[in-house]
């Protein structure tokens, strides 16, 4: 897991990345790694569009030169978006997360 840590660190790029896993320790280590790393992380679920359904944002070069200097400002301040699918193991996977305190940034139970 330390190779894709240090990869997502060094790499320009921080739009979206996805984590698929069952363990809620090692889930929620990895989201407190990538949580200033990129724009969105996805548990359980595959990268997709998201400003359809979530705010865009992304970090580092990302998306760069796409919006305009005040759109930019407030759109990539927004903080990292966490989402999964709904159902009922991944509500599982993010409450137990949050209940053992798995994560410094996912700390808030409530799903939407």
């Amino acid at each position: 897991l330390q190779t894709v840590i240090d990869y997502v660190r060094e790499s320009d790029f921080g739009q979206q990345l996805s984590i698929f896993g069952n363990d809620p320790k090692q889930v929620g280590q990895l989201v407190d790694a990538f949580a200033n790393q990129v724009g969105r992380i996805n548990i359980n679920a595959q990268c997709q569009r998201g400003p359809d359904s979530f705010p865009f944002n992304g970090r580092k070069n990302s998306a760069e030169g796409t919006l305009s200097v005040y759109d930019a400002l407030r759109v990539f301040s927004i903080r990292t978006l966490v989402a999964t699918k709904f159902q009922d193991d991944n509500k599982q996977l993010i409450s137990e997360i949050i209940r053992n305190r798995e994560s410094s940034f996912l700390t808030t139970d409530y799903i939407f």
